[in-house]
């Protein structure tokens, strides 16, 4: 019979180990039964691997997704979460090139009334206040997308794997 050892993350890091299932079927009938499931719309995302990785399938986060990497291992086959860098750099490259955009926008909408001509007339301009409003936020938003993501998609590797575990021992 097969057990599953589940570990908890430290701090959702890249490479976090999710599971190990022990007395599991040889590297290629695993292979077969996870392309089964796919086949069947069971397991997302599902690619068969090369070398060292015989398989990943998605790890569906929000807002950004990662993915399980399957490893013969032993007798057993162990299961890692990677969470993907590509989507997690075009956000943040968005926030940071919208900051400036929205500097000449919102200046030339404020411009139209009275009260904020005279307030600007001095030595308040728009930039002072509005850089600070909109880009100190950009880095934090990032970074909480990313520490969101890591947790929503180890908990769904958690159940997939949870899932497999007996599709896979039997």
């Amino acid at each position: 019979m097969g057990s599953s050892e589940n570990q908890t993350p430290r701090g959702g890091r890249p490479g976090d180990h999710i599971a190990t299932l022990t007395g599991t079927v040889d590297r290629r009938d695993a292979v077969t039964r996870l392309t089964k499931l796919s086949k069947a719309g069971k397991l997302a995302g599902f690619e068969p691997g090369t070398g060292d990785e015989i398989a990943s399938f998605a790890a569906f986060g929000h807002p950004f997704d990662g993915r399980v990497l399957v490893r013969a291992e032993g007798d057993g086959l162990r299961f890692d979460l990677r969470m993907s860098r590509k989507m997690p750099m075009i956000f943040g490259a968005v926030l940071a090139v919208c900051v400036w955009p929205g500097l000449p926008l919102t200046d030339a909408f404020l411009q139209g009334f009275g009260w904020y001509e005279r307030l600007t007339s001095g030595v308040l301009r728009t930039w002072m206040w509005y850089l600070p409003l909109a880009a100190i936020p950009a880095p934090f938003a990032l970074v909480s997308a990313i520490r969101k993501s890591r947790r929503s998609a180890h908990r769904h590797a958690v159940e997939t794997v949870e899932r497999l575990g007996p599709k896979l021992t039997a």
